[in-house]
């Protein structure tokens, strides 16, 4: 390794960044009781959190946990985990981002983000929002979806009980953007939907005679009606975003639950909405890297000046495959068009996936410098743009 290689490596380990992605909340337990939970290893979750914790304990507490976390590890490090607690749930977690170098985190709201909230205990200039959007054309989050195919009541009554009183479709898309634009307000820097993992990327596009029609058989509405709703509502949300500039952040490929099609969430089923001339001007960010379909998601933001491939989770969940796909886009997609974040939710989560990322990104550039497919300039200016000014430009952070 060259001199300016190491130099790579250290940037990409040192480098503070602003974290596009974290499910954040205060109920994370214990750390010994984490590794106890996924001793087995009977899931792939328990996998990846054991080994991220893991690594987490070496940057957090300076332990050498092994490979993986387990029951028997250090106990200075669960020690050290526990008197870490002491601050306080919300303490810890922004101990864990002084710790790796985040100096914002960009967590996640429901769709009345007044009222949804939760992280009181971090600095509010610390944090910003995406408003998660699914439940408001869903009905309910996670349905439809093999393992969740029914609402609790009817569709129509399900949208009631997220918005108040529908009695018109009208009353409904009011509604929408009038939630829409107050987002800004209350710190919301962009929407998300996981839509892949219930009706699938593709979206139809019904005309607004249809959706009237659809929507006109409130607790009558047949499936295909709802349907007919939820696209609309969709396209109509896009317009509100559009409308406030709002980058608009999708969920694609490997589903984190449940027995969907995987088909269903490849970032090419998304394509009509890319093309669609009322969307040119607006910023779709892909969630995932598209994983599996990273050779999609290179042709989509090598394609279209729009499209941001953001790689949270692949690289601590599917490291090989980063790898692959990290290398094809450097290659293939402008370097202004990447972000990352950690898709973490506790502190030893934080520290560990924020060490894994980072190693992985300095291998990867480490070879594409000595196969001469970026140099150590770009190199730079990639660790620069993905770590920082994309975010930061991508979600309008002015303040960092």
């Amino acid at each position: 390794m060259n001199e300016n290689a190491s130099d790579i490596r250290a940037t990409c380990l040192s480098r503070s960044r602003l974290d596009t992605h974290a499910h954040l909340n205060e109920s994370y337990g214990g750390l010994a009781e984490g590794a106890t939970n996924w001793a087995s290893f009977a899931t792939t979750r328990a996998m990846h959190s054991s080994r991220a914790a893991a690594e987490a304990c070496r940057v957090l507490y300076g332990e050498d946990a092994g490979v993986f976390l387990r029951p028997d590890s250090s106990q200075a490090a669960f020690d050290k985990a526990a008197a870490l607690r002491e601050k306080g749930a919300w303490g810890a977690i922004e101990h864990a981002m002084d710790v790796v170098g985040i100096k914002k985190q960009i967590a996640f709201c429901g769709f009345k983000p007044k009222d949804t909230r939760p992280f009181a205990g971090i600095a509010g200039n610390r944090l910003a929002y995406l408003a998660y959007i699914d439940e408001v054309i869903n009905g309910e989050d996670i349905v439809p979806s093999p393992d969740y195919p029914e609402l609790s009541d009817t569709y129509y009554n399900c949208l009631c009980k997220q918005l108040g009183p529908l009695p018109t479709l009208d009353s409904y898309l009011a509604d929408l953007d009038a939630e829409i634009d107050q987002w800004r307000s209350h710190g919301v820097v962009g929407m998300k939907t996981a839509m892949a993992y219930t009706w699938g990327l593709k979206v139809s596009d019904p005309t607004e005679r249809d959706a009237r029609r659809a929507f006109s058989k409130k607790n009558d509405m047949t499936f295909e009606d709802r349907r007919i709703v939820h696209d609309f509502a969709f396209h109509h949300i896009l317009a509100a975003c559009r409308r406030n500039e709002f980058p608009v952040v999708v969920h694609t490929g490997y589903q984190n639950w449940g027995h969907g099609s995987l088909c269903q969430t490849n970032p090419m089923e998304f394509h009509n909405v890319l093309v669609d001339r009322r969307y040119r001007d607006m910023t779709f960010v892909l969630l995932h890297g598209g994983n599996p379909y990273v050779g999609e998601t290179s042709y989509l933001a090598g394609m279209f000046e729009n499209v941001i491939i953001d790689f949270t989770w692949i690289g601590w969940v599917t490291p090989l495959r980063f790898k692959h796909a990290l290398a094809e886009w450097l290659a293939m997609v402008p370097h202004d068009r990447m972000c990352w974040g950690s898709d973490s939710s506790y502190p030893e989560d934080i520290a560990g996936v924020d060490r894994l990322t980072r190693q992985l990104i300095a291998d990867v550039l480490e070879d594409a410098i000595e196969a001469r497919i970026i140099d150590e300039t770009y190199a730079r200016e990639f660790i620069d743009r993905s770590y920082y000014e994309n975010p930061r430009r991508i979600f309008g952070l002015e303040d960092v």
